[in-house]
């Protein structure tokens, strides 16, 4: 997640972020080329097909914007919603961290549990990876852990069973044993939320018809231009794929905000600061 300060607009604008859509501006080339062509064969052959009038596109246009805002303000709400949840994330843990301590858990690996589980959920949101397990698990778990088919539940089942321990053994109360088992319940539907968001893109439906009404918009706009403004044609088409084009690229990138994209949420960072936490509570 790129951080950046847009109260100087200047700077802002100018700043060199090292960001760009992977292959934008190849399909950008390749659509000034297209749109030269066309402006050529115009300018030689005259075809009535590019005298098309510019009520096509201004309808069309007026209904793709309509989509495109629903498709942005979808995205941004899963994206916004993702941050939520891991806001979530970070508050739930620290409390069940001070919550061990301040009932006088001497259980450290309760400890060490708490802090893998965001790194497990981080893992199963992305690409299911646990190869680092062994930095974040005591070794009397891992084989457990290897054989586990869901590993982020396979924590907080370890958490939940090391606190009804707690509890048989008389070192909590059965009051604060409800209390931290709505903590671990509060971590669980963090989790499925973020799964929720994880796996249900848009429709398949609705994304396929924007794309191929973005095709035809984008195909046929060069048409509605080279008439009356002959070459300036191309770089006016071409400002206008890119808007288009970047706003339906953004959406793709933040509908789901788990990944390791440039928009999406800091969740390495966060997973950080959760560890960082629960190991100062741990320590105090």
């Amino acid at each position: 997640m790129i951080e950046y300060d847009n109260k100087n607009w200047f700077n802002f604008l100018i700043k060199r972020s090292g960001y760009h859509y992977e292959g934008v501006f190849a399909s950008l080339v390749v659509y000034g080329l297209i749109a030269a062509g066309l402006t050529a064969v115009h300018r030689r052959f005259d075809l009535g097909i590019f005298h098309m009038p510019t009520s096509f596109h201004t309808v069309l246009g007026l209904v793709i914007g309509l989509l495109l805002v629903f498709r942005t303000n979808t995205a941004y709400e899963r994206w916004w919603e993702g941050r939520k949840q891991l806001g979530a994330l970070v508050n739930t843990s620290r409390i069940c961290a001070f919550k061990f301590k301040s009932y006088d858990s001497k259980d450290l690996e309760i400890y060490t549990l708490l802090a893998a589980f965001p790194w497990a959920m981080k893992v199963h949101l992305r690409d299911k990876n646990f190869e680092e397990v062994t930095t974040h698990l005591p070794v009397s778990m891992l084989q457990k852990f290897e054989k586990a088919d869901h590993k982020p539940l396979f924590i907080l089942m370890e958490l939940s069973l090391k606190t009804n321990q707690l509890y048989k053994l008389g070192i909590i109360s059965g009051e604060q044993l409800i209390i931290l088992e709505t903590k671990l319940n509060e971590l669980a539907d963090i989790l499925g939320a973020c799964e929720r968001i994880h796996s249900s893109p848009i429709p398949f439906g609705y994304a396929l018809h924007l794309k191929r009404i973005l095709l035809i918009y984008m195909l046929t706009l060069p048409f509605g231009f080279i008439d009356s403004l002959n070459w300036w044609s191309i770089p006016v088409v071409m400002v206008v794929f890119y808007t288009m084009i970047g706003i339906e690229l953004i959406a793709e990138e933040i509908e789901d905000p788990f990944g390791t994209d440039v928009n999406d949420l800091p969740f390495d960072e966060l997973e950080g600061k959760i560890r960082a936490n629960i190991e100062e509570i741990k320590n105090s």
